[in-house]
């Protein structure tokens, strides 16, 4: 098995999905502008690799949990619909192509709130995805806890590798797209890291080891 991974956020999809989906909100009405801010400042944290964790996922998973099992997807399913499909780029649909043509297995990988990235991976048709699960009470509710530990930075190779035990795979090679230098634990552990229009922390790994560089921006 020849395994790819994609990053979501700033790579398939060309904006942080966690921001926009809180601003589509705030747009109508359903959350305050101060909340919006909030989540603006957590994006700029994580940036600056300064992001605590903690607090950014119990707001996330807070937001989500104002809204019943049933109004949170079909809000979910139209955001993705009115404000992600339309931007993601027809480069990165290729270059995903490009991977599901060889027959390769591809996995999204996200920080990203596991509800949010499903259109997501939906729309790719991606193998298998694996994000930043909330922990659901028997009522299908978010319980505001995070399962495991956030698919974010080191928290990626952990997942990864709680799949790859899970089911047994075993993959010969190993490929990972992203942007960002917060996933430096799973980039250095692949065969094939490819920075896709990196953060300048990332850009500067990326040139300085001789890997990929690629732009998926129109």
């Amino acid at each position: 098995m020849k395994l790819v991974l994609f990053d979501m956020d700033h790579t398939l999809v060309p904006c942080d999905t966690g921001t926009v989906w809180n601003g589509f909100l705030a747009r109508r009405g359903l959350i305050t502008e101060a909340q919006h801010e909030q989540r603006q400042k957590f994006l700029f944290d994580y940036q600056a690799g300064i992001l605590d964790m903690e607090a950014s996922y119990r707001y996330e998973l807070g937001i989500l949990q104002l809204f019943p099992k049933e109004e949170r997807e079909e809000l979910l399913q139209e955001f993705f619909d009115l404000v992600i499909k339309p931007a993601i780029s027809p480069k990165a649909i290729a270059q995903y192509e490009k991977h599901r043509k060889a027959g390769d297995f591809i996995i999204l990988i996200t920080a990203t709130v596991e509800d949010i990235a499903k259109p997501v991976a939906e729309f790719f048709g991606v193998d298998y995805l694996i994000a930043t699960r909330g922990k659901i009470n028997e009522a299908g509710e978010y319980t505001g806890e995070v399962e495991i530990e956030p698919c974010m930075g080191r928290g990626k190779l952990v997942h990864l590798e709680d799949w790859l035990q899970k089911t047994g795979n075993n993959p010969e090679h190993y490929t990972f797209y992203s942007d960002s230098h917060n996933d430096m634990p799973l980039l250095e552990q692949v065969d094939v890291p490819i920075a896709v229009d990196p953060d300048d922390i990332l850009r500067e790994i990326a040139l300085a080891n001789d890997w990929q560089i690629m732009s998926f921006v129109n």
